[in-house]
C-alpha cells in the first residue's frame, strides 16, 4: 500500500496539459494536470471524463453551458460531449477517466 500525497504531486507538475498517472483503479486511471489558459475543444466518443480542482479554478465550457470550479469542486464530462477547459492562472486538477482515454480528445 502506498500513499498518495497531492499537495506533492502538485508541486512536480510544472508544465500544463501534460497529465500524470497518478494510480489505476481496475481499467480507470487518476491522472494530475496542471491547467493554464484555454485547451482546445475536444471530444471523448467512448468514454466520460470526471474532473475535480485540486487547487486554483477553472472553468469548463461545453457547447450548451460552462461551469465554474473551485477548489475540491468537480463535474463529470459525459461520453460525445464537445468540452475544453480553461482557466486564468495556475490550476491542478484530477480526471478520472478510463486508462484507455486519449487525453488530447478525438
Amino acid at each position: 500500500m502506498k500513499k498518495i500525497c497531492f499537495k506533492e504531486l502538485i508541486k512536480e507538475i510544472k508544465e500544463p496539459w501534460q497529465p500524470k498517472d497518478v494510480a489505476y483503479i481496475n481499467d480507470t486511471a487518476m491522472r494530475i494536470a496542471k491547467i493554464d489558459g484555454e485547451y482546445h475543444w475536444h471530444t471523448h466518443q467512448d468514454e466520460d471524463e470526471f474532473f475535480l480542482v485540486l487547487k486554483g479554478r477553472i472553468s469548463i465550457d461545453t457547447e450548451e453551458s460552462s461551469v465554474d470550479l473551485t477548489e475540491n469542486e468537480g463535474c463529470l464530462i459525459k461520453r460525445g460531449t464537445r468540452h475544453r477547459s480553461r482557466s486564468k492562472g495556475p490550476a491542478w486538477i484530477l480526471l478520472i477517466e478510463p486508462i484507455k482515454t486519449k487525453t488530447k480528445g478525438e
